[in-house]
């Protein structure tokens, strides 16, 4: 199957966010990385984003479409009910913000 994204509720989940610009946010379904871009354009020299997904097509599509924000972004391979954990390894305890919602799965 191709894959395609369609990022959901974009602007508004993101202006929920209130990303800070040195902030650390999480991305718990990393899909097609919409969500994250958009969070990246926000963030200043010092932010994050950490993407999540057990999807390899939506790493390698994310991981193409994020390239250009270098080090602002980690991806992980995993499932967002494993979110804790992962961030743990990472050294993070404390995020400012978080999403997961992705509706690939939901109409493919």
């Amino acid at each position: 199957m191709e894959f395609k994204h369609v990022s959901v509720l974009l602007q508004e989940t993101v202006d929920g966010l209130n990303v800070k610009p040195d902030g650390i946010y999480v991305d718990g379904t990393l899909g097609g990385g919409g969500h994250s871009y958009e969070v990246c354009t926000r963030l200043g020299a010092k932010g994050s984003i950490i993407g999540i997904d057990q999807d390899e097509a939506a790493i390698e599509a994310a991981s193409i479409r994020l390239k250009d924000f270098g080090e602002k972004v980690t991806i992980v391979r995993s499932n967002y009910c494993d979110m804790k954990s992962r961030l743990h390894e990472l050294g993070i305890d404390k995020v400012d913000g978080s999403c997961w919602i992705w509706a690939y799965h939901l109409i493919s």
